[in-house]
């Protein structure tokens, strides 16, 4: 019998096989973008590829802020190795710290550096702490301020005079824990006047710094906004305390990595979504701060590009949970004489 012949089968004209390329392009580009979103943050942490992070220092006086998350020196909830690395990383001369706990501990982590640290922290013992580089920074007043823990409620302002040896920058440097959540906006409205007092107080009087009004205040503002106010509180919050701070001469510096630490936020689930109240204010200091001088954040805020991301008991991003979840905040004081 003669097998029948099979019949020809009609080739694709080009219309319908660029029509399929462009539909295979669509679908790996999205298959490819969900799988960054996965998993990028966890990649750009292992191989440092972070976003707009602190730079090098260069010949400049680094000024880092950083929330250390109830800092006990346990093991258990920090990763002392890892936080090492981090500080020296940073390159910091002045590290600004909030959240501490046990301060024997932190001396133990900042071995080499000199150590101010505040004798109260509010109901929640967090303190503050100063410390610098003895070997490039020179420290000529120390002081704590109960006034802004609000009758002992929460958190005291800290300030030192601080000088650059062998011609660097002289300059106030205020650390503050403001009070946490947007249900206490309340009472952080009654501790910036508080704050502003003593940012006016620094340079009055017969101390070391007397007549200087060179000043950076720096901590953890916790401007979430007011309740309600999701996404838009911390912008909201910031724009009312700019306001605020306006007349005295004291405004803030942009971060340009775009956020300071991340929370579980709203979904409550694996996905961490990215925050900004950390905050960075300076008045004067013209010849080491340029107008348009920004600051930036470094660990996984700068790694994630301030993008949500995955954090998991089985792929954990590793200076979130195990560091904090509070990113280093750096400002960079040019090397000068700003008197």
């Amino acid at each position: 019998m003669a097998s029948k012949r099979e019949p020809k089968r009609r080739r694709s004209s080009k219309r319908e096989r660029r029509r399929r390329l462009r539909w295979l392009s669509f679908v790996v580009a999205i298959v490819c973008a969900l799988a960054w979103i996965w998993v990028g943050p966890m990649i750009r942490e292992l191989t440092g590829l972070a976003g707009d992070g602190p730079g090098r220092r260069g010949d400049a006086l680094r000024v880092v802020t950083w929330n250390l998350a109830n800092f006990a020196g346990d093991a258990s909830g920090h990763d002392l190795e890892r936080m090492r690395e981090l500080i020296e990383e940073l390159d910091a001369d002045v590290l600004a710290l909030q959240e501490i706990n046990d301060p024997e501990a932190l001396a133990a982590l900042l071995a080499g550096w000199e150590l101010g640290v505040s004798e109260h922290g509010g109901r929640g013992r967090q303190k503050l702490a100063i410390a610098w580089r003895r070997d490039r920074v020179e420290l000529l007043e120390f002081a704590e301020h109960p006034s802004l823990s609000v009758g002992g409620r929460v958190r005291p302002g800290l300030s030192a005079y601080l000088r650059g040896r062998g011609g660097g920058p002289d300059f106030w440097l205020v650390v503050v824990h403001l009070k946490a959540m947007p249900v206490a906006i309340d009472v952080r409205r009654e501790q910036w006047p508080l704050l502003l007092e003593l940012a006016e107080a620094t340079s009055r009087g017969a101390s070391a710094g007397a007549g200087d009004r060179d000043l950076l205040i720096v901590g953890d503002f916790n401007t979430t906004g007011p309740p309600g106010s999701w996404s838009r509180g911390p912008a909201i919050e910031q724009g009312e305390l700019a306001e605020f701070f306006a007349p005295a001469g004291i405004r803030r510096l942009r971060n340009a990595t775009g956020c300071t630490a991340y929370y579980d936020g709203r979904r409550r689930d694996a996905w961490k979504e990215a925050s900004e109240i950390d905050l960075v204010w300076v008045r004067d200091l013209a010849e080491s701060i340029a107008p348009d001088a920004v600051v930036h954040s470094g660990s996984h805020c700068a790694a994630s590009r301030c993008a949500d991301f995955r954090s998991t008991d089985a792929y954990p991003v590793r200076d979130y949970v195990s560091v904090s979840d509070h990113c280093p905040v750096v400002v960079d004081l040019a090397w000068a004489d700003d008197d």
